[in-house]
């Protein structure tokens, strides 16, 4: 018998937008020797469209209300300028880097030895800009307690992908409830085993709990309990407080979200 459980996302966020690709992101290599062909104007304005439709997903599903546009604006600039704060020492970062790299390029092309002293400068240029790009990436974590407070729980469970929790949970226990006595005997306590979860106080003798109880309750007693279930189970599935907030800050730190509030009337 396959193991039809819904896959946890505990740890790992979960998209909700709709993956629009980007001009120039699957652009044919330059020949060699020659720099790589800069965005026409109208490649940026398509990526930009792009990132705007992609933000739009989530604004549209959020249900902003009027008073809600100026104080989420407000948000997203100061979020946007942790974000350009940290850019400097990015390409601080990368104008380290690529002469390195420029240099193993040119012996290599020459088919000549790298020499270790080469390949330990690049991976010091390397580690560089791995910390430049996370400390930007992280830039606007500060803006995240300000955003809370201006959105509900609902939309920040909509940001942060915590309300597909309850629906895979709700799956799981309408799974459940469908087996037959010989399949659940044989698939529950394997489930319960790899769901159970430390970080979220949760056992495997927990979750069986929960699976008895869904299983010995008539249909109309399920669905007038259903929603006390599915709670007890939907923190398996819920980003970390980490990701979660890196989820916001994410979003409020997109270069474009200011663009699309202003259209909306924000200032």
């Amino acid at each position: 018998m396959p193991n039809l459980r819904p896959i946890p996302l505990r740890g790992s966020l979960i998209i909700l937008l709709a993956a629009l690709p980007l001009l120039g992101a699957c652009q044919p290599a330059a020949p060699t020797g020659t720099a790589a062909p800069a965005l026409s104007e109208a490649e940026q304005t398509a990526n930009n469209l792009a990132e705007d439709i992609s933000l739009l997903y989530t604004l549209n599903r959020l249900d902003l209300q009027p008073a809600q546009l100026n104080p989420l604006y407000a948000v997203a600039v100061q979020a946007q300028q942790a974000r350009a704060k940290a850019e400097p020492p990015r390409q601080a970062a990368l104008a380290q880097l690529v002469p390195l790299l420029r240099e193993k390029r040119s012996l290599m092309l020459q088919d000549q030895d790298v020499p270790a002293d080469l390949e330990k400068q690049l991976r010091a240029a390397q580690d560089k800009m791995d910390e430049a790009e996370e400390n930007k990436g992280q830039a606007a974590l500060a803006a995240v307690p300000e955003l809370r407070k201006v959105l509900t729980a609902d939309q920040v469970a909509i940001i942060t992908g915590a309300d597909e929790a309850r629906s895979q949970a709700e799956d799981l226990l309408d799974w459940v409830r469908q087996l037959s006595p010989g399949t659940y005997a044989e698939e529950a306590k394997a489930n319960a085993d790899q769901l159970a979860d430390p970080e979220v106080k949760l056992t495997a003798a927990d979750i069986m709990k929960v699976f008895d109880e869904a299983r010995k309750l008539s249909a109309a007693d399920y669905a007038a309990k259903k929603s006390q279930l599915v709670a007890k189970l939907a923190p398996l599935y819920a980003p970390t407080a980490e990701a979660a907030d890196q989820a916001l800050a994410d979003f409020v730190g997109s270069a474009r979200l200011t663009v699309l509030l202003q259209e909306r009337g924000a200032k």
